[in-house]
């Protein structure tokens, strides 16, 4: 059937024409909104570039806040170390319910939004760079036309180069990077380090490779600030946690960590964007890294579970490398990042339908008891100052790959598996010297536990080897611990 469409001026059209013509007014609209995004960036460039040219003020460096170490605390094995998977029923003495103290963390907060939608120019020739970045090739787009250069580490120069990247031609470096920052689903950490290595890989170690680490990080969004000690540049960095061992800077109270330097004292700019955002150390999803798994680890418990369990190697070392926080200057919330971060897709995929067989039909009570016995004995406890010279808290998928683990490596594991398995709400409970964890069943279950949330959680201790749900460690005070919110 032929159309025919009558246009603003009651003029006739075929439908082909009013297609024809309804696409290049979205074409003049996208083209308008592409140079209105440009001018806001570009407005908000030269007014940072102008205020990088004034006397950038010296700081010193306040001292790195050190968290005490748990001091390790012998594991204890329960006086009858193989309780069958479903005891007898048996009425154990309640603890009275104690309202301890409560770590309750702010909620996640969305990752940082580029200063303006970026749209690279397409009559720019550009080239790609391949970086490897945890095993992952990684295609970041630069200008064939890139001469960047910094003359000297001079305020005025400093502010010249900043302006040579505000150049539309270094759109398709950000586009790139944050494309690839969407598609590895990195979190704010994991794309600091990607844009170190995409910087130094084109620019070698060099203070042109830090200016556009701190380039791009700021068009990215992120609350950054520029440095310099003689002839060094370096990144400062907000964020919402604080970094263990790692001296910062408060500026206009705030505090920043220097991304690429140890040094007591610097001059720092203290130019700012509009909305720029901390960085937050939270592992809400799994890094997107390509799988180069490690050779089978047999994990067999005393209840039977038997498992064949392959980590990530690519994962492991970007763990390794992962900075120690804690939030609102509160060291007990240092296991929380680690406790939340979500295990592997591959993990899950070949642990998991183990482990649902193994308790599939039991109540929640037996069936926690079941991977509790599991986290209990199928892991070597070992020593943090003996294996790794001092305090070394594991991620999940650390706990299962490493030979030995201690009391907080074992509950941040177990809180994991309760949660995803079971769907039931897990808390950690910090005793003086302890790390364990407390369970909130659906169904009644005795033992000793705390009043939290109008909810009873039963004490559930992986370090206890071969106590069931609702038994507290010789040594424990439950009306001591405080509960960690995950």
């Amino acid at each position: 059937m032929f159309v025919i469409l009558t246009n603003l001026f009651g003029q006739q059209m075929s439908y082909a024409d009013y297609r024809a013509q309804q696409n290049k007014r979205f074409e003049e609209y996208t083209r308008a909104k592409a140079a209105e995004y440009d001018a806001y960036r570009q407005k908000q460039n030269e007014r940072y570039a102008a205020f990088m040219a004034k006397s950038w003020e010296r700081f010193s460096a306040k001292p790195a806040v050190e968290v005490t170490p748990i001091k390790p605390v012998d594991p204890v094995v329960y006086p009858d170390p193989t309780p069958t998977p479903k005891p007898k029923p048996e009425v154990e003495p309640q603890v009275i319910p104690v309202q301890p103290e409560v770590i309750v963390l702010p909620k996640p907060q969305p990752q940082p939004k580029p200063l303006a939608d970026v749209e690279p120019r397409k009559d720019v020739p550009y080239s790609e760079l391949s970086v490897l970045f945890y095993g992952t090739s990684v295609a970041v787009g630069f200008p064939n036309e890139d001469h960047f250069r910094i003359k000297a580490i001079t305020e005025k120069e400093l502010a010249n180069a900043w302006k040579v990247l505000s150049a539309s031609i270094y759109d398709i470096t950000l586009s790139t990077v944050l494309k690839a920052r969407e598609e590895l689903a990195l979190c704010d950490w994991g794309y600091v380090e990607l844009l170190q290595a995409v910087a130094e890989k084109r620019y070698g170690k060099t203070n042109e490779a830090v200016l556009m680490q701190a380039f791009l990080l700021a068009q990215s969004g992120y609350k950054i600030r520029l440095a310099y000690e003689k002839s060094q540049l370096c990144i400062l960095a907000a964020c919402d946690h604080g970094m263990v061992g790692r001296p910062y800077y408060m500026l206009d109270g705030v505090m920043f960590y220097p991304l690429t330097t140890n040094l007591k004292e610097l001059y720092i700019c203290n130019a700012s964007f509009d909305s720029e955002k901390s960085l937050s150390l939270l592992l809400r999803e799994e890094q997107k890294l390509k799988n180069n798994p490690t050779s089978p680890r047999t994990l067999t418990s005393k209840y039977g579970i038997v498992a064949n369990v392959s980590v990530n190697k690519n994962a492991l070392d970007f763990y390794g490398n992962y900075p120690k926080s804690f939030i609102n200057n509160d060291p007990t919330t240092t296991w929380v990042v680690y406790a939340n971060t979500p295990l592997e897709m591959t993990i899950r995929e070949s642990l998991y339908p183990v482990l649902r067989e193994s308790i599939e039909g039991m109540s929640e009570r037996d069936a926690v008891n079941k991977l509790l016995n599991f986290v209990q004995t199928a892991f070597e406890y070992g020593y943090d100052d003996e294996l790794w010279g001092g305090e070394r808290t594991f991620f999940a998928t650390e706990t299962l790959y490493y030979p030995y683990s201690d009391c907080e490596d074992r509950s941040i594991l177990f809180s994991r598996l309760v949660r995803d398995i079971m769907g039931l709400d897990v808390v950690l409970l910090y005793y003086p010297g302890h790390l364990a964890t407390a369970v909130a069943f659906t169904q009644e279950v005795y033992g000793d536990y705390l009043q939290f949330k109008n909810q009873r959680y039963v004490v559930c201790d992986p370090t206890y080897i071969g106590a069931a749900v609702g038994r507290t460690m010789p040594g424990m005070n439950n009306q001591k611990a405080k509960i960690v919110v995950l």
